[in-house]
């Protein structure tokens, strides 16, 4: 019956979303072992924190390394640097629609994402085995080294497996990255933001016509989205070339590099996917109380909200894939504060 209403793709991206929400979790408690700390345990034989009941809140050590706001827990500040990191994503895009049409897109796309593979598989590794192990470092490097191979090798399967690795490292790092206000500030900014770019902003012109390149017809449900300043924009609904020639070492790196997922007849942004995973990890941490129950519902916030965009956005070439999701899962993760 579920096959009736969607697609193979959105199948797929629901139960991605699912799995790796579930895997943010277990990252949270993991890294409320103080493992990844400044000061960590000297308790060798504790491998990740078993909350006794559902109850049990989840406390991540303050000397954990996280990024200090200059505004604090300021909400007028938080906002001001969100708009600020808005700010340089129209810019990054902006200049990506500049390289496509010099159809230099590509390079661009592949530095990017080499840097972020780099950084972010260092960072979300430090959470999961500490800061004094050598296997983020490692990691990284391996990471980079396959990146590689799948560029000039033109896998897409290989491309494919390390975005999905890219998003499940975002999503599971930045709730312990970015400190409360920013944590939930970020998400619900870029949600609004998505309307925008993609129905107003050069995001949606960029992506239509990066599609109309490519010279194939659009007959699917799309589901797309911007991305934070971490990860640049990346979405889009269709293959993606830049307009160069079947030909040389990048023929068959995307445009948008890792920056976007392919999943059977859709594409989605990088990002969105971490969002999707982000908020409901956010819950477990902002929620006094009973956080493991806030961040089941707000979880089933998220993914009701994904369900949704299927249904409204089942005609449209070129849709947001942020607003609904995430605007649900702050509103259930509001909700969850005040009554929870």
């Amino acid at each position: 019956m579920a096959r009736f209403f969607f697609g193979r793709s959105e199948i797929e991206l629901l139960l991605i979303s699912i799995a790796f929400q579930i895997i943010s979790l277990f990252t949270l408690l993991r890294v409320a072992t103080g493992i990844a700390s400044f000061n960590p345990t000297t308790n060798s034989t504790t491998a990740i924190a078993v909350p006794a009941n559902i109850n049990q809140n989840i406390t991540i050590p303050n000397s954990t390394p996280q990024f200090v706001s200059p505004a604090g827990s300021n909400l007028s500040g938080s906002f001001v640097i969100a708009l600020i990191f808005v700010a340089a994503n129209v810019a990054v895009i902006g200049f990506l629609a500049f390289l496509y049409r010099r159809k230099k897109m590509k390079w661009f796309s592949l530095l990017i994402s080499l840097f972020l593979v780099f950084i972010v598989t260092e960072l979300y590794f430090t959470f999961i085995t500490g800061l004094s192990s050598w296997l983020p470092l490692v990691a990284s490097f391996v990471a980079l080294g396959i990146t590689i191979f799948g560029a000039y090798r033109g896998s897409s399967f290989v491309t494919n497996a390390i975005a999905l690795i890219l998003a499940i490292e975002l999503g599971s790092s930045f709730p312990v990255l970015l400190q409360a206000p920013l944590n939930w500030i970020i998400p619900a900014v870029y949600a609004v933001f998505d309307i925008y770019a993609v129905y107003y902003g050069r995001l949606g012109k960029l992506v239509r016509e990066v599609a109309s390149g490519e010279g194939t017809s659009i007959s699917k449900p799309k589901v797309t989205g911007t991305v934070s300043t971490t990860t640049l924009p990346a979405t889009t609904a269709q293959p993606i070339s830049d307009g160069s020639k079947k030909t040389g070492k990048l023929s068959k790196w995307p445009d948008f590099g890792l920056l976007s997922i392919k999943l059977s007849e859709i594409e989605i942004g990088t990002a969105d996917i971490a969002f999707y995973t982000m908020v409901p990890a956010v819950a477990a941490l902002l929620v006094a109380h009973y956080s493991l129950i806030a961040f089941f519902v707000v979880m089933a916030a998220v993914d009701s909200g994904i369900v949704l965009s299927f249904l409204l956005f089942r005609k449209r070439e070129v849709s947001p894939g942020l607003p609904i999701p995430i605007l649900l899962g702050l509103a259930a993760l509001l909700v969850a504060s005040l009554i929870i």
